[in-house]
């Protein structure tokens, strides 16, 4: 089973509904980099927000591994591309050195992805692993997605309809 890589985003708005136990729940190796620990815990804490405090203590129980990055040119690489943050470019070069999947919502990382031939899923694939995985019912997944939207998570229209079709599917 691919390592999933996890950006900043999934990790922060799953938690923010709830369900950072899904993360714990998931079969796959879990690793991030370096740069979204310190967005998510240290940045988090710094603001003062919750999900933060919760995020660290599962750093700490390793349920997510923070990994360097071996390919300092692939990283380089990834750099040059207009719009790409570095928490992106971290994500994806790690997926792509251990055959993982990124898990990304941005739309220039996702095409970055795509042209690197890097495998990518977003935070809706979580939820809905969660879901095959025995971790979350259906029910509480489409009310993850609603409750992820107000929380600032965007989403367009027709996505969210893909999403709720494919969560009621599973």
């Amino acid at each position: 089973m691919k390592p999933l890589v996890f950006n900043a985003t999934p990790l922060i708005y799953i938690t923010k509904v709830g369900l950072s136990k899904v993360f714990e729940g998931l079969i796959n190796e879990k690793l991030t980099s370096p740069h979204v620990k310190r967005e998510v815990v240290d940045e988090g804490k710094r603001k003062g927000v919750p999900d933060a405090i919760i995020l660290e203590k599962m750093f700490k129980n390793n349920v997510f591994k923070v990994v360097e990055i071996k390919n300092k040119k692939l990283l380089a690489s990834l750099l040059e591309t207009r719009g790409l943050h570095v928490t992106d470019a971290e994500v994806l070069a790690i997926a792509k050195e251990r055959d993982g999947m990124a898990v990304i919502d941005d739309e220039v990382a996702r095409k970055t992805a795509k042209i690197y031939g890097i495998s990518y899923v977003g935070t809706p694939y979580i939820l809905m692993r969660a879901v095959f995985q025995g971790l979350v019912t259906k029910e509480r997944a489409k009310q993850a997605i609603n409750e992820m939207i107000f929380a600032g998570w965007r989403c367009s229209v027709e996505s969210y309809a893909k999403i709720m079709d494919a969560i009621e599917k599973l």
